[in-house]
């Protein structure tokens, strides 16, 4: 599993499932620390099977320390809060972040419902008027 990377529990925002985390100011993992550690335990490389998320999380964080440019999003940043996430996901009012403490939401998009709300096409390419980045490092949109 190389997926569930940031999220309630991290103190900033940064990408849910990174390729590679090895040049990041904030290693939590990723495809290429978790193949090279199970490889390092012993592990064949041709029997570990990569599964990847088709959601994403969302994360408040106040214009300025987003995108301080106006039209470069900052990958690493503090965040005010999780928002309640999609509605499948909220379903429940008991449905709340499995890893964190009591009430707090998931924060959790599934992907049609990023396709749905317009923040991607569904070819899974950004919408228009919505800003985005590319991380080199963690090779993550």
């Amino acid at each position: 599993m190389a997926y569930d990377v940031f999220g309630s529990w991290s103190k900033v925002t940064g990408p849910n499932a990174p390729l590679n985390d090895t040049c990041s100011p904030h290693q939590n993992g990723s495809a290429v620390s978790a193949v090279a550690a199970w490889t390092n335990a012993g592990f064949s490389a041709n029997q570990i099977v990569l599964g990847v998320p088709s959601y994403g999380r969302s994360f408040s964080v106040p214009p300025s320390t987003a995108a301080p440019s106006g039209n470069q999003l900052e990958i690493y940043t503090p965040y005010t809060n999780i928002p309640q996430g999609d509605p499948w996901n909220n379903a429940s009012p008991a449905h709340v972040e499995a890893c964190t403490q009591s009430g707090v939401p998931s924060g959790v998009f599934e992907f049609w419902a990023m396709v749905g709300y317009g923040y991607l096409k569904s070819d899974g390419s950004v919408a228009s008027g919505m800003l985005s980045t590319f991380d080199r490092c963690s090779q993550t949109v």
